[in-house]
């Protein structure tokens, strides 16, 4: 282990999107760096304010770039990143940061590749088989699947998944020349799931030692408290989580492409990470965006700007509906109701636009209906 740290630089701003948690994101990849070095965080507010990043042994990019508005001024960033690499260190980069400062064409030169706009794209998120080109074995990962990446002639893959019988480069380094340091980039990483897999964890050590020069075994484990059981959760189908009390069962839809791992259960965009204290939160697209807590009587749930309507309990600026099918809805402050019942049972829908969050809900109605039918048929 070395004594210089691992600087994690988190977009913030122009320099992050709608769509990424990158604050929860950086703290999984801290958890993966701590195993061999030190760990410092900074934000690109900071770098555009004078942060020195020279000191560092490896800097690691967890930033992004919206494509749905104008390009962000890159320099008072980049440059600092440019600079640092200038000086003999080492750049990993990850996931989303193959969309940042698109109008700079020096930072797809330092990386070695980028995401191309109108070509690069990502089927919906699900498992995927990453097949690395080393000495790694092959592994499964829940995660977006970036496709169509551009990757330079001097860039090396790492890394690839196919999709429609093509091979697309998830992963590549490049090595550095004339004292600068070398770089390298990982596609995985959309959200915390991703770095549950043993597999990501592996192959990003794998190219943290090939840019330090280093050999490192990875944990196989991870450290953490258990999460306090006081709810049980499925995954129903795509971006549909239901909850009941702990110890019932749910009535399941046969779904599979979920991730699960007993502390985090992600469906599509929409995941459920309960926590040690009890309860848990709930996140959209990577950033926590309310909570729920079993309580006598009921599940609390704490969601800014839900309001009750009828049978849900709706934050439309949250992406996020609590369908009741069994219990009554009840509030007397913002931001909080209560879902009274002693057998309670709610189903919690994901959508990031109005029509979509109203698409899901009539999708969980047919499922349920198609359960209800099916129960009939073999009664």
């Amino acid at each position: 282990m070395t004594d210089r740290p691992a600087l994690i630089v988190t977009g913030v701003g122009a320099h992050a999107d709608p769509w990424h948690g990158l604050a929860a994101t950086s703290t999984a990849l801290a958890e993966v760096l701590a195993e061999r070095m030190p760990v410092r965080h900074l934000d690109t507010d900071g770098i555009e304010h004078g942060a020195t990043l020279t000191d560092a042994a490896l800097v690691v990019v967890n930033i992004s770039g919206d494509l749905a508005t104008d390009p962000a001024a890159a320099s008072a960033v980049l440059d600092p990143l440019l600079d640092a690499a200038a000086a003999g260190i080492p750049l990993l980069a990850v996931h989303s940061a193959s969309l940042a400062f698109r109008d700079d064409p020096r930072w797809a030169e330092l990386l070695g590749g980028r995401w191309v706009p109108g070509v690069t794209m990502h089927p919906q998120i699900g498992w995927s088989l990453v097949q690395p080109t080393g000495a790694l074995s092959p592994f499964r990962v829940y995660d977006e699947r970036y496709s169509h990446l551009e990757i330079g002639d001097d860039s090396a893959l790492r890394a690839f998944h196919t999709d429609d019988g093509l091979t697309h480069a998830l992963a590549w380094s490049r090595p550095g020349a004339d004292g600068h340091g070398g770089v390298a980039y990982s596609a995985l990483g959309h959200g915390v799931e991703s770095y549950r897999s043993a597999g990501t964890r592996a192959l990003l050590h794998a190219l943290i030692d090939e840019l330090l020069g280093t050999a490192h075994a990875p944990s196989a484990t991870r450290d953490g408290s258990s999460p306090s059981r006081d709810l049980a959760a499925t995954a129903l189908d795509y971006e549909l989580i239901a909850l009941a009390p702990r110890g019932s069962e749910i009535a399941t839809t046969g779904f599979a492409d979920r991730f699960d791992d007993g502390e985090l259960l992600a469906s599509g965009y929409l995941l459920l990470e309960q926590l040690p204290t009890g309860g848990g939160a709930l996140h959209s697209h990577g950033r926590e965006v309310g909570r729920v807590t079993a309580v006598d009587g009921g599940l609390r749930v704490d969601l800014p700007g839900a309001e009750i309507d009828g049978r849900m309990l709706r934050a439309a600026d949250a992406g996020i509906a609590l369908v009741a099918e069994s219990g009554e809805w009840w509030s007397d402050r913002a931001e909080s109701a209560i879902l009274r019942g002693v057998d309670w049972r709610v189903v919690v829908v994901h959508g990031p636009a109005p029509v979509k969050l109203d698409n899901r809900v009539r999708l969980l109605d047919d499922l349920r209906a198609a359960s209800e039918t099916q129960r009939e048929q073999h009664a």
